[in-house]
C-alpha cells in the first residue's frame, strides 16, 4: 500500500510540476529565437535568407541601365533594405513593381518582353511614349496592362517563396540554437568530462528538451496555464 501511495504521490508531483516544465522549455525556445534575431546586425544575418530569389527575379526584370539614374544596383539596395527591415510583403511587392515599371525604357524593353512575354515592339513603343508623356493607343494600353499583370505575378511568386524560405530558415536556425543551448545546459548541470556527459542519460534528456523547445515556444504560456487549471480542477474533484 505504501508503495502504491508513493507511486500516486509521485505521479501527482510530476503533474503539478508539468506546467512549470513546459513553461521552462518554452522559455528555452524563446531564447533560441532571440539568438536568431541577434544575428541580424552581422551582415544581415538571418535576414539574408530568401532575398537571393528576389534579387534574381528583379535582375531579370531590370536589365541594362535604368531610366532617370535609377540603376539596377540602387533598385536592389532599396529592396534589400525593405526586406532586411521586415516591411510587410505586400508593400515590398508594390515598391518592387513600381521601381521596375519606372526603369522601363526603350533600351531594355526587348529584354523585358522576353521576361514577361509581352510583344517587344509594343512594349518598346509604350516605353518611349511613357518617357515623352504621349498618350497610349488602345492596343498599347492593353500591352502595358498585360505587362503590369505578368510583372505582378512574377514578383508575387518570388516574394511568396522567399517569405516561406525565410520563415522556414529562421525556425531551423532557432531549432539548432535550442539544441545547442540544451546540450550545454545539460553539460553544465552534469559537470565533469564531456565524455561522461555524452554517455549519460542526461544527454538524451537535454536533446529532448532542445527538440521540444522551439515548437513549444509560441504556445508554452497557454499550455502551461491550461495544464495548471486541469491539475487544480482534478485536485478539487478528488476532494
Amino acid at each position: 500500500m505504501n508503495n502504491a501511495n508513493g507511486g500516486v504521490e509521485k505521479k501527482m508531483s510530476i503533474l503539478q510540476n508539468l506546467p512549470d516544465i513546459i513553461a521552462a522549455i518554452g522559455g528555452l525556445g524563446t531564447a533560441a529565437f532571440g539568438l536568431v534575431d541577434a544575428t541580424k546586425p552581422f551582415a544581415g544575418g538571418v535576414n539574408r535568407i530568401g532575398f537571393k530569389r528576389i534579387a534574381a527575379a528583379v535582375k531579370s526584370l531590370t536589365p541594362g541601365a535604368a531610366a532617370k539614374g535609377l540603376t539596377q544596383d540602387k533598385i536592389l539596395d532599396t529592396l534589400r533594405a525593405n526586406w532586411y527591415n521586415g516591411k510587410d510583403v505586400a508593400s515590398q511587392k508594390a515598391i518592387a513593381k513600381s521601381l521596375i515599371k519606372v526603369s522601363l525604357n526603350a533600351g531594355n524593353a526587348t529584354a523585358l518582353s522576353t521576361a514577361t512575354g509581352v510583344d517587344a515592339g509594343l512594349l518598346k513603343t509604350v516605353a518611349g511614349k511613357i518617357a515623352s508623356g504621349a498618350a497610349l493607343q488602345p492596343n498599347e494600353s492593353d500591352a502595358y496592362a498585360r505587362f503590369d499583370f505578368i510583372l505582378t505575378a512574377l514578383l508575387d511568386e518570388a516574394y511568396q517563396h522567399s517569405d516561406q524560405a525565410y520563415t522556414n530558415g529562421t525556425r531551423i536556425l532557432a531549432f539548432v540554437f535550442s539544441l545547442l543551448l540544451a546540450f550545454f545546459g545539460g553539460w553544465s548541470l552534469k559537470g565533469g568530462f564531456i565524455g561522461d556527459y555524452l554517455r549519460s542519460n542526461d544527454l538524451g534528456l537535454a536533446l529532448l528538451v532542445g527538440f521540444l523547445a522551439t515548437p513549444l515556444a509560441p504556445i508554452a504560456k497557454d499550455l502551461s496555464t491550461a495544464l495548471t487549471t486541469a491539475v487544480n480542477t482534478m485536485q478539487l474533484v478528488k476532494k
